[in-house]
């Protein structure tokens, strides 16, 4: 019963895969905004996890009535660098020079890129990481993801692991399929463990879930490939790959269009299950929220606290276009507001009452 199990597993699998090639052609690929925004312009920069969400709520928001006061525009996490996020950004004291950052890949470096300028060049990170303990920011959440585990589509891997296993797998306890104690594949290879790339939200919150507080484990592949993006290089044929992956992006990019590009499942797939409960509805196309919470989260638009008190050098012109666009619904925020179903066609789920609260480190 078991491999039969994994074989109509393996078979939803690879049909969503499929799907999510179908999906590129059409799927709407990943942008920075066409040309410099203007001076006063709101900019964000960070998470490769909301990165493509952004780029909706730009389009979305920019074209409003009545028009925006100040417009919404959102870097991508990767792509040429450095960039100048608007124009008469000063850096004068940030590398490389007058006007330019070093584009900003993942939640840790938007914030540190947040926290390194100020509103004349950046005024948003994208995170997918709650705030540690003592930050300076504003977390404000808009919508709620969970992390699950992806493997190479048709190979080695089982299609269900327990916490115990996949815990097991990324501290080096399991270094081959058949060494798994709950669902042993036959397979004798070793398997290929990947974390995204430093400074990803998804990588420290995924292994935070897991209990594993090392940096580094010796069973971890050396490349560290972009965040929710199967088409990398390192996964191409790679029949014992196994990574994790934001179960709404991949929903947004195979069902919902959202994908484009590198941005894509590629070789992988989350048509997986986890503690035997499906990561993915393939028949209502969402991830499901019957996972524990252990790998459920909220992801966050950061925002200087003083900014946003109206207090940073931008005073209340700076605090009232912030306010504007990510406050609760209840001070008429526009994204808590007007964005439920902008974000449920992102593959996120909506926080209702939740979106637009602050949170501060602690």
């Amino acid at each position: 019963m078991r491999s039969v199990t994994r074989k109509l597993a393996m078979t939803s699998a690879v049909a969503a895969a499929a799907l999510g090639a179908v999906m590129a052609s059409n799927g709407a690929a990943m942008a920075d905004p066409a040309s410099t925004p203007a001076a006063g312009s709101i900019v964000a920069v960070g998470s490769d996890t909301i990165q493509s969400f952004d780029n909706g709520l730009s389009t979305q928001y920019n074209g409003s009535t009545p028009t925006p006061a100040s417009k919404f525009y959102s870097w991508d996490a990767t792509g040429t660098s450095p960039i100048t996020p608007k124009t008469g950004c000063d850096t004068t004291a940030t590398p490389p020079g007058a006007g330019e950052i070093n584009r900003p890949n993942g939640s840790g470096s938007g914030i540190t890129a947040l926290n390194n300028t100020d509103y004349t060049c950046v005024d948003i990170a994208r995170s997918s990481r709650p705030p540690n303990t003592g930050t300076t920011d504003y977390f404000i959440p808009f919508a709620s993801d969970a992390v699950g585990w992806s493997a190479y589509t048709g190979g080695n891997a089982p299609s269900n692991l327990t916490s115990a296993e996949l815990k097991g797998i990324y501290n080096c306890t399991y270094t081959t399929w058949n060494s798994l104690p709950t669902d042993p594949t036959s397979s004798t290879d070793t398997i290929k463990v990947y974390v995204p790339q430093s400074g990803s939200g998804t990588r420290s919150f995924f292994l935070n879930a897991l209990g594993i507080t090392a940096t580094s484990e010796p069973c971890w592949q050396s490349v560290t490939p972009e965040e929710n993006e199967g088409t990398d290089a390192a996964f191409t044929g790679n029949t014992d790959a196994i990574f994790p992956y934001s179960l709404s992006h991949y929903v947004g990019q195979v069902y919902d269009s959202k994908g484009g590009g590198s941005d894509l499942p590629g070789s992988l797939d989350a048509v997986r299950s986890l503690d035997s409960t499906q990561q993915i509805l393939t028949a209502t196309k969402v991830w499901n929220n019957a996972l524990s919470l252990t790998y459920t989260r909220n992801v966050f638009h950061v925002v200087r606290e003083a900014d946003w008190n109206g207090t940073g050098p931008g005073g209340a012109t700076e605090q009232s276009h912030l306010k504007a666009l990510l406050d609760r619904s209840s001070n008429s925020g526009y994204l808590c507001t007007n964005g439920a179903s902008l974000i449920t066609s992102y593959g996120f789920q909506t926080l209702s009452h939740g979106c637009g609260t602050l949170q501060p480190g602690v």
